[in-house]
Protein backbone atom coordinates (compact mmCIF):
# COMPACT_ATOMS: atom_id res chain seq x y z
CA UNK A 1 0.00 0.00 0.00
CA UNK A 2 1.32 3.46 -0.87
CA UNK A 3 0.69 6.73 0.95
CA UNK A 4 -1.75 7.76 -1.77
CA UNK A 5 -3.82 4.68 -0.95
CA UNK A 6 -4.25 5.96 2.60
CA UNK A 7 -4.96 9.65 1.91
CA UNK A 8 -5.22 11.69 -1.23
CA UNK A 9 -3.99 15.22 -0.60
CA UNK A 10 -4.66 18.12 -2.89
CA UNK A 11 -3.99 21.81 -2.47
CA UNK A 12 -6.84 24.04 -3.60
CA UNK A 13 -5.82 27.67 -3.30
CA UNK A 14 -4.67 28.03 0.35
CA UNK A 15 -6.42 24.87 1.52
CA UNK A 16 -5.03 21.35 1.91
CA UNK A 17 -7.80 18.88 1.13
CA UNK A 18 -7.30 15.43 2.66
CA UNK A 19 -9.43 12.57 1.33
CA UNK A 20 -9.02 9.32 3.27
CA UNK A 21 -9.59 6.31 1.01
CA UNK A 22 -11.83 3.34 1.76
CA UNK A 23 -8.86 0.98 2.12
CA UNK A 24 -7.55 3.23 4.89
CA UNK A 25 -8.77 0.61 7.37
CA UNK A 26 -6.41 -2.02 5.92
CA UNK A 27 -3.29 0.14 6.24
CA UNK A 28 -0.54 -0.96 8.61
CA UNK A 29 0.58 1.23 11.50
CA UNK A 30 3.79 2.23 9.72
CA UNK A 31 1.83 3.23 6.60
CA UNK A 32 -0.57 5.30 8.68
CA UNK A 33 2.30 6.99 10.50
CA UNK A 34 4.03 7.77 7.19
CA UNK A 35 0.77 9.11 5.70
CA UNK A 36 0.23 11.28 8.80
CA UNK A 37 3.81 12.63 8.64
CA UNK A 38 3.50 13.30 4.91
CA UNK A 39 0.23 15.13 5.46
CA UNK A 40 1.81 17.22 8.26
CA UNK A 41 4.59 18.24 5.88
CA UNK A 42 2.04 19.25 3.24
CA UNK A 43 0.03 21.17 5.84
CA UNK A 44 3.17 23.08 6.85
CA UNK A 45 4.06 24.03 3.26
CA UNK A 46 4.19 27.65 2.20
CA UNK A 47 0.83 28.87 1.01
CA UNK A 48 -1.26 26.35 2.95
CA UNK A 49 -3.46 28.10 5.48
CA UNK A 50 -6.35 25.73 6.13
CA UNK A 51 -7.37 22.06 6.13
CA UNK A 52 -10.41 20.22 4.81
CA UNK A 53 -11.18 16.58 5.55
CA UNK A 54 -13.35 15.30 2.70
CA UNK A 55 -14.96 12.12 4.07
CA UNK A 56 -16.85 11.30 0.88
CA UNK A 57 -15.06 7.96 0.41
CA UNK A 58 -15.53 6.68 3.98
CA UNK A 59 -18.42 4.68 5.36
CA UNK A 60 -16.60 3.53 8.47
CA UNK A 61 -13.50 4.45 10.43
CA UNK A 62 -12.07 3.75 13.83
CA UNK A 63 -10.08 5.34 16.59
CA UNK A 64 -6.85 5.43 14.58
CA UNK A 65 -8.37 7.74 11.99
CA UNK A 66 -10.03 9.82 14.69
CA UNK A 67 -6.63 10.29 16.34
CA UNK A 68 -5.09 11.37 13.05
CA UNK A 69 -7.94 13.82 12.39
CA UNK A 70 -7.63 15.37 15.85
CA UNK A 71 -3.83 15.63 15.67
CA UNK A 72 -3.89 17.24 12.22
CA UNK A 73 -6.65 19.65 13.29
CA UNK A 74 -4.61 20.64 16.36
CA UNK A 75 -1.45 21.14 14.27
CA UNK A 76 -3.48 23.27 11.88
CA UNK A 77 -5.10 25.27 14.68
CA UNK A 78 -1.72 25.81 16.35
CA UNK A 79 -0.48 27.55 13.24
CA UNK A 80 -3.59 29.72 12.98
CA UNK A 81 -5.48 27.66 10.43
CA UNK A 82 -9.08 26.48 10.38
CA UNK A 83 -10.25 22.93 9.77
CA UNK A 84 -13.41 21.83 7.96
CA UNK A 85 -15.12 18.43 7.76
CA UNK A 86 -17.27 17.78 4.71
CA UNK A 87 -19.27 14.97 3.14
CA UNK A 88 -20.27 13.39 6.44
CA UNK A 89 -22.86 10.75 5.65
CA UNK A 90 -25.24 9.41 8.29
CA UNK A 91 -22.86 6.61 9.27
CA UNK A 92 -19.79 8.82 9.69
CA UNK A 93 -21.86 11.34 11.68
CA UNK A 94 -23.09 8.53 13.94
CA UNK A 95 -19.53 7.30 14.52
CA UNK A 96 -18.33 10.81 15.39
CA UNK A 97 -21.30 11.33 17.74
CA UNK A 98 -20.66 7.98 19.47
CA UNK A 99 -17.03 8.98 19.96
CA UNK A 100 -18.23 12.33 21.33
CA UNK A 101 -16.52 14.26 18.55
CA UNK A 102 -19.70 15.98 17.40
CA UNK A 103 -21.90 17.95 19.74
CA UNK A 104 -18.92 18.21 22.10
CA UNK A 105 -17.87 21.85 22.32
CA UNK A 106 -14.33 21.09 23.49
CA UNK A 107 -13.53 18.87 20.48
CA UNK A 108 -15.90 20.35 17.93
CA UNK A 109 -14.16 23.70 18.31
CA UNK A 110 -11.34 22.11 16.29
CA UNK A 111 -13.45 22.05 13.13
CA UNK A 112 -16.52 23.26 11.29
CA UNK A 113 -18.90 20.90 9.51
CA UNK A 114 -20.20 21.72 6.03
CA UNK A 115 -21.91 19.71 3.32
CA UNK A 116 -19.39 19.84 0.48
CA UNK A 117 -15.78 20.68 -0.26
CA UNK A 118 -16.83 23.68 -2.34
CA UNK A 119 -18.89 25.09 0.52
CA UNK A 120 -15.93 24.52 2.84
CA UNK A 121 -13.54 26.41 0.57
CA UNK A 122 -15.99 29.31 0.24
CA UNK A 123 -16.55 29.36 4.03
CA UNK A 124 -12.79 29.48 4.62
CA UNK A 125 -12.47 32.38 2.13
CA UNK A 126 -15.27 34.27 3.89
CA UNK A 127 -13.59 33.77 7.27
CA UNK A 128 -10.28 35.07 5.93
CA UNK A 129 -12.01 38.10 4.41
CA UNK A 130 -13.73 38.86 7.72
CA UNK A 131 -10.44 38.90 9.67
Amino acid sequence: MTLDNVFACEQVEHVLVVVPHRDFMSARDAELRDAYNDTCRKLSADGVLHLIFDLSELDYFGSTFVGIMIRLAKVNSGRGGRTVLCHLNDETQNILKQLMLLENHQIESLWTRVETRGIGIEWLKSQAAAE
